[in-house]
C-alpha cells in the first residue's frame, strides 16, 4: 500500500479508444540501448509462432547497451527449432521492433516456475546464454 492505493506491480497502458492493455510487471523491464521496453508486447509477438506453445522474454546483461533481449522457448512436441526459420518469422512481424527482437533464444522443455506458477525470470536471467538448454544467436 502506498499513499492508500494497492500497487500490485503490474503495468499496463491505455489506446487512444480507452481499452487497457497489460505491458508486464514492474521487473519485467529491459533497458536496450537507451530505450525501456516491456517484456510482455514481446512475449505475445513470440506466442504467434506456431511451435511456441511458452516463451518467456527477459533482459540479460550487455555493457554496451544495457540489456540484450533473451528469450526461452518451449516448443510443441516434436517440433525442432530452426534459427533462420525463427529469424524469418521475426522479420514478419510488423510489430517487433528492431530494439525488441530477441539477441539470443534458449530452447528448452520447461521454464521454471513458482509453486504460483509464475516463471521466475531472474533465474533465467542469472543463467543467461550458460545454461543446460540449447542458445542460438538471433539478432539482426
Amino acid at each position: 500500500m502506498r499513499g492508500g492505493m494497492y500497487h500490485s506491480g503490474d503495468l499496463a497502458y491505455r489506446d487512444e479508444n480507452g481499452y487497457a492493455y497489460f505491458a508486464g510487471r514492474l521487473g519485467d523491464w529491459m533497458r536496450v540501448d537507451g530505450e525501456n521496453l516491456g517484456s510482455a508486447p514481446i512475449e505475445r509477438v513470440l506466442l504467434r509462432h506456431p511451435d511456441v506453445v511458452e516463451v518467456a522474454v527477459y533482459g540479460i546483461f550487455a555493457p554496451d547497451v544495457g540489456d540484450r533481449v533473451m528469450a526461452a522457448l518451449v516448443l510443441t512436441q516434436g517440433a525442432e527449432f530452426n534459427a533462420d526459420e525463427f529469424r524469418a518469422f521475426l522479420s514478419e512481424q510488423p510489430d517487433l521492433g528492431p530494439k525488441q527482437w530477441p539477441s539470443f533464444v534458449r530452447v528448452g522443455t520447461e521454464l521454471p516456475r513458482t509453486e504460483t506458477f509464475k516463471v521466475i525470470k531472474r533465474r533465467l536471467q542469472a543463467e543467461a546464454t550458460e545454461c543446460a538448454d540449447p542458445v542460438y544467436p538471433i539478432g539482426r
